[in-house]
């Protein structure tokens, strides 16, 4: 539908009596803030003169948006496909840099629109397809203002690399222990620089790991680095990574590492870990918190204690394991006199206000469910009607996989795309560097988390499929293997007095 209320004569309607033209502008502004309204107007209103300056022409809608993402813009995906619907005849923008920046995405889009018969004009640059130079004026202006981009984003990288030089902290998040007063670190006038004091302490003593120390401070209801630094979405919980993120930096010891990375190319939300002697080291930039000695003692630690295994991945149990009461999976602890058993993942990561150990151990556990399956089998002597079942079992059950994996991977998708929104804000200036890393950091946790869950998803999937040949060990078994327990199993639960219940794969 047009809007009559412009054309040469103010009315809309064409003085000539020939065809309308129908013309779409767009405008849009980098940032969501109020004081760029006027931006946004003085682009509508200098369009809307165009426009009355051509007789015949006639406003058909127009096209605005307040964000700064190229990615994601609803308004100019609405234009583009209105425009390949033939709604209109014109698309009319004031400048080339407002419709898109890339060269790949202007020299792609716009012909596109050529070859569906619309007009397209960018008045700053006097670009209008219906002149001859049009597409060497495009591959111009496009290449003019990406490099205007990444000249941006180099002063913007050399700015921080010299206010790093300078030993002022330029990272997203000021370390736990410490607060920034004028661009440099000093040590927190609260408990942080204790609680760090004595991460390192307990850890050097070895008597206590890296999980028993966070659940240490977990039981005292110390808060963790994430709440103390006021973060949205905050861990309440202390964990063994964060522990030993604080174990091994170095700003503890009056060492400031900056420009540890970069993003691999402009625009893009990967990023690629720098050379060392690309980073910026201040040695000795501000107070420290543990002596050079001490820290180097703890690193040593840290490496051949990081060299000790507990449970080999996968074993017997893997992914089959839960807390009757808590629903979390059991972890695997292997003793050093060589038996293993399993407890309660909540209370060996948390400790006991938060569950029990219910710990039960392998070898019980293993004959347990070996006496049960030799019991089933002996109700089920029919083996090919059971064959039967247990496969139609599975095929449900794998159905079941592949839509929680195709879900999985449209989460995926849906966080990418606040990734790279965020990315967008934080290069046009509508967030701050503290705030995208902040972002950066929650939404990388939660692509981790689904695609560690599509891995067990595929894995599972892989491994628990029945073969035909293999039928043969539900009547002739004489030890209890994954491939079998895969076979029939699908959880097992374990109970605080240690009773076990097991599910299986099919219906009894």
């Amino acid at each position: 539908m047009s809007y009559n209320v412009l054309g040469n004569n103010g009315l809309g309607v064409p003085s000539n009596g020939g065809k309308e033209v129908k013309v779409a502008t767009y405008v849009r502004v980098s940032t969501v803030f109020e004081e760029q309204d006027s931006s946004i107007i003085n682009q509508a209103e200098g369009l809307i003169d165009y426009i009355r300056k051509n007789d015949g022409w006639v406003l058909y809608e127009p096209y605005s948006e307040r964000e700064s993402s190229f990615k994601k813009r609803a308004e100019f995906k609405r234009l583009v496909n209105d425009a390949m619907a033939k709604k209109f005849d014109v698309i009319l923008v004031k400048s080339l840099s407002r419709f898109g920046r890339s060269v790949g995405e202007l020299n792609t889009i716009i012909p596109k629109l050529v070859e569906k018969g619309i007009r397209f004009i960018a008045t700053s640059e006097g670009i209008d397809t219906e002149n001859f130079d049009w597409q060497s004026k495009i591959a111009m202006y496009s290449m003019v203002y990406q490099m205007s981009s990444q000249t941006t984003s180099e002063w913007v990288r050399l700015a921080e690399r010299t206010r790093a030089r300078r030993g002022e902290f330029t990272g997203s998040f000021t370390p736990y222990g410490y607060q920034k007063v004028d661009k440099k670190l000093v040590l927190a006038d609260d408990n942080t620089p204790g609680i760090v004091q004595r991460i390192f302490d307990q850890y050097q003593e070895g008597i206590l790991g890296m999980q028993a120390i966070a659940n240490l401070l977990n039981d005292e209801n110390i808060p963790t680095p994430g709440q103390t630094q006021g973060r949205k979405n905050a861990s309440e919980y202390w964990c063994q990574s964060t522990i030993e993120y604080i174990l091994r930096n170095p700003v503890y010891i009056g060492d400031l590492v900056a420009q540890k990375e970069q993003a691999a190319t402009l625009g893009s939300t990967r990023r690629k870990k720098k050379d060392k002697e690309d980073q910026v080291i201040n040695e000795n930039n501000h107070s420290l918190l543990i002596s050079r000695e001490q820290f180097r003692i703890v690193q040593d630690l840290l490496y051949r204690r990081g060299r000790k295994k507990t449970c080999g991945m996968p074993n017997l149990f893997t992914h089959l394991l839960y807390c009757a009461d808590c629903g979390s999976g059991m972890h695997c602890v292997k003793r050093s006199y060589g038996k293993t058993h399993y407890m309660c993942g909540n209370y060996k990561l948390r400790g006991k206000n938060y569950c029990s150990r219910h710990s039960v151990y392998e070898s019980h556990l293993e004959e347990l469910i070996l006496s049960d399956i030799r019991i089933l089998m002996g109700e089920h002597i029919d083996t090919k009607t059971f064959t039967k079942k247990l496969q139609k079992e599975s095929d449900r059950g794998k159905r079941s996989n592949v839509k929680e994996i195709l879900n999985l991977n449209k989460s995926i998708e849906q966080i990418v795309k606040r990734k790279n929104n965020a990315e967008d804000k934080w290069l046009d200036g509508e967030m701050t560097k503290e705030k995208y890393h902040e972002f950066l950091e929650r939404y990388d946790g939660e692509i981790f988390e689904c695609r560690q869950k599509i891995a067990d998803l595929s894995k599972e999937e892989e491994v628990s499929k029945p073969k035909l040949p293999d039928i043969a060990k539900l009547t002739s078994f004489e030890n209890l293997d994954r491939e079998l327990l895969l076979m029939l199993v699908k959880r097992i639960e374990i109970k605080e007095d240690g009773d076990v219940k097991i599910i299986y794969n099919f219906t009894v």
